[in-house]
């Protein structure tokens, strides 16, 4: 009661993890199952369990020593008590072990549910989360039971804790009385206290003793104190430097836990330095540095691998867009190419059957590892099941964030498969790569690297850039995808532009002004004009960008490919924006937030090549990878709090950002039929998801969600488009 009353910020970090071990906060993007299962080298077992743990054991330790520090000097008597620290921490136990009882609780409850381990290896696990809380409270109090000296030990005074005098049923009132301790106003009233095993005992006056000899006991208490953070925060600083050492990649939560007790223990320390003044410190440093950032002091940016920052700038204005946009030379040389490709694609699958083959669209949704995991899998067993007619009708992939990662994944390992690296691009192993851990080292550099300043540097080919959670999104991706993709766009542009693999045509959003930024390894302006038509008196603006030609000076072409997924996948905050080097700096986020499935691209290439599709083709196919069905039930009685109505205008507007989407898109379509002549058939992959069965929006998974992704390719409606595609591609 009394830190409710008192120590407020220190109990909101509390309430927010008592929040994510009972899956009441942030559920949907999967952050309490980093806590209730957690994965280290892609396993879950009494290791994984025990880091966690520890990182545990760090919080609850950094929130004694905050509270020692605030509160200590409140407490005179402490100070005549043999380890005034230690004495103060057991009675300063309530809140975290009725956190830890909460968590293994949950945590049970959560395997139990997963249907992964039995009850026995359920215990196993938990015991490792207590053997690694413990572990760290143990290493913690022998650091304070050898440093720390109380009143006996500083000035030879006998502690009032010596006598082997407990509290007696009944007398407690009756001797309280009796004392004759005279309190400061800055006192809290206290009558008794526990001592280890738990025992009760009477606090006893402390008017005796000279106030300037409690003070420092106190004082070289909080030194320690402050020792042991400075300690820690060197630690944290240490681990920044291997970000890219799998060993010290640890679990998701540890990080979190990691990242809490930095922002304890700064509070902490800068306690002991000014006392009272340390908030108003917190804040000016807050806006200075602020300041700084908007002054580019710290150039703390964050960039696209492979691209030149270091040279003049790509202009970014309505009149460079203008001029690209309606430079029809440009626009008829790349339409002229990109039928060259079609032909080559053509020849490749006529057979005797049929001169006009269906040309295939694969649209993806955005959705983190469940989008990946979703999309390769679909796309791998629809492959199967068409005996590799499925990759070889397909001219163009388009979508965003995780969708695009597995549809990536999926293609490289089919022009490996081409070009007999590979024998088959079918095993198993391959969408377990897919649905493998990337959140871990995420978040770990979040936790010791990006909340500072980030210090090291990482070398990629001419150029340096600072090593923060975009390097480990990166890394990782390269790392449970075997480096396959560790290549440079126009890596691609060869086999593309020669039919051997799909397209890809990514299209992250301009946070600047809503654009699209359209990036391809092949020169695309023809999806970025809005024509002028006879009987339309308008002028047109332009939301497409070409990623090739605005900056082409700057070596677009020379981009990581990684990069590209990175920038399609940018979702706010577990990954940084990404700046890319133009004057005004344009800023991308994921594609999510324009076209979540990359439908209006399909269009204006399917319109821009309208012509050759008609007179050599038998139709379009588009197949459209969902990670939810496209028809939401509506809630028939909404009922909300003061604080959702509150919310309501921005929760609506995110909620059913998708779903607007979808009728914007679904209108598309059907105006589509007015200027195409050919048959279009639209196929759903959708992934099995509701309310009751959601799997989060995170690059993490459980396994449960892990089965529940590939179970969906079960679905009655997904066999029965499974199915129909096969029929079409005969």
């Amino acid at each position: 009661m009394v830190h409710i009353k008192k120590n407020l910020t220190l109990m909101i970090f509390w309430a927010i993890m008592f929040g994510f071990v009972t899956e009441q906060i942030a559920p949907r993007y999967g952050v309490p199952y980093l806590f209730l299962s957690p994965e280290y080298f892609d396993r879950i077992n009494f290791l994984s369990y025990f880091i966690v743990g520890f990182a545990c054991g760090g919080f609850i330790m950094a929130f004694n020593i905050s509270s020692y520090i605030m509160n200590g000097y409140r407490f005179p008597f402490i100070a005549t008590l043999y380890n005034p620290f230690f004495k103060y921490c057991t009675n300063n136990s309530v809140i975290p072990a009725l956190f830890i009882v909460t968590y293994i609780y949950n945590i049970f409850r959560f395997q139990l549910s997963e249907q992964v381990f039995s009850t026995f290896q359920i215990i196993i696990l938990i015991s490792g989360l207590i053997a690694g809380i413990v572990s760290f409270i143990i290493l913690s109090i022998s650091y304070f039971f050898t440093i720390n000296k109380d009143i006996y030990k500083m000035f030879g005074v006998r502690g009032q804790d010596t006598t082997k005098e407990t509290l007696r049923p009944n007398r407690q009132r009756i001797e309280w009385k009796n004392l004759n301790l005279i309190k400061e106003s800055r006192d809290w009233y206290v009558e008794t206290y526990w001592t280890m095993p738990f025992v009760n005992k009477l606090v006893r006056p402390v008017r005796h003793y000279k106030k300037e000899m409690l003070r420092n006991v106190f004082k070289q208490n909080h030194r320690n104190a402050f020792i042991f953070v400075l300690f820690a925060a060197i630690t944290l600083f240490v681990l920044s430097f291997f970000q890219n050492v799998p060993f010290f990649i640890i679990p998701a939560g540890a990080s979190i836990f990691l990242l809490f007790t930095m922002f304890l223990m700064l509070s902490s320390a800068l306690y002991v330095w000014i006392r009272g003044w340390a908030s108003l410190l917190l804040i000016t440093i807050f806006l200075i540095v602020n300041s700084l950032y908007k002054l580019d002091v710290f150039s703390n940016y964050n960039k696209a691998y492979g691209l030149n920052y270091g040279i003049e700038k790509a202009p970014f204005t309505n009149e460079a867009l203008n001029k690209m946009s309606c430079d029809s030379v440009c626009d008829q040389s790349d339409v002229k190419y990109a039928i060259e490709i079609l032909n080559r694609w053509r020849l490749k699958n006529i057979s005797e059957k049929s001169a006009k083959p269906k040309l295939v669209l694969v649209n993806t949704t955005g959705g983190g590892l469940r989008a990946s995991l979703w999309t390769f899998y679909s796309l791998q067993y629809a492959d199967s099941i068409t005996g590799g007619e499925l990759l070889k009708h397909t001219q163009l992939i388009t979508g965003s964030s995780g969708g695009m990662i597995g549809a990536a994944y999926l293609r490289e390992l089919y022009w490996q498969h081409q070009s007999g690296k590979i024998d088959n691009m079918y095993l198993p192993e391959y969408k377990n790569n897919m649905g493998k851990d990337i959140l871990n080292p995420i978040a770990f550099s979040l936790a010791v690297n990006d909340f500072f300043f980030p210090l090291q540097k990482v070398e990629k080919g001419y150029y340096k850039y600072n090593k923060d959670r975009a390097y480990a999104f990166e890394w990782r991706l390269n790392q449970n995808t075997d480096g396959i993709l560790d290549k440079r766009l126009h890596d691609y542009k060869q086999a593309e532009s020669e039919a051997i693999i799909p397209m890809m045509i990514f299209s992250p959003t301009v946070a600047n002004d809503g654009r699209k930024m359209l990036i391809s390894a092949q020169p695309i302006s023809y999806l970025t004009q809005n024509s002028y038509t006879k009987n339309l008196n308008i002028q047109p603006i332009y939301d497409a960008i070409d990623f090739g030609r605005l900056f082409e000076k700057q070596g677009a072409q020379n981009v990581h490919f990684t990069s590209v997924l990175r920038m399609s996948a940018t979702f706010p905050y577990i990954s940084p924006i990404v700046s890319l080097p133009s004057e005004p700096r344009i800023e991308v986020l994921d594609a999510g937030m324009r076209d979540n499935f990359g439908l209006e691209t399909s269009l204006k290439y399917m319109y821009a090549l309208r012509n050759w599709i008609t007179s050599n083709t038998s139709g379009v196919v588009i197949i459209q990878i969902r990670d939810k069905k496209k028809e939401s039930p509506i809630d028939e009685n909404p009922t909300r709090n003061i604080l959702q109505n509150v919310l309501l205008p921005l929760g609506l507007l995110y909620s059913n950002l998708f779903n607007i989407q979808d009728f914007n898109q679904d209108q598309l379509l059907q105006y589509a039929s007015l200027w195409f002549d050919q048959k279009v058939d639209i196929i759903n992959f959708e992934m099995k998801r509701n309310q009751k069965e959601n799997i989060s929006l995170s690059w993490h998974l459980t396994n449960r969600e892990k089965r529940q992704v590939l179970g969906s390719i079960d679905l009655p409606e997904n066999q029965e488009a499974f199915k129909k595609l096969k029929e079409l591609l005969k």
